[in-house]
């Protein structure tokens, strides 16, 4: 039984190392990776942008000096 399980995990793994994918479809793998590259950046560049134009935000301490309740 432990032959039959180690022989049937030595198939699978020679069949995912074997079967890669064609050099054409590589380029085109690696040429829509480069354009998703650019996407993601040109969007941080723009929320980054967006941010500063924006004023500092106004942040309002709690007041502590009311008395607390009893």
């Amino acid at each position: 039984m432990k032959k039959l399980i180690l022989f049937f995990s030595l198939i699978i793994i020679v069949s995912f190392t074997t079967c890669g994918p064609a050099a054409e479809s590589r380029d085109s793998m690696h040429k829509r990776a480069k354009e998703v590259q650019d996407s993601i950046a040109n969007g941080i560049k723009a929320a980054i942008a967006e941010v500063e134009g924006l004023p500092a935000p106004v942040v309002v301490p709690n007041d502590t000096t009311k008395a607390k309740p009893q």
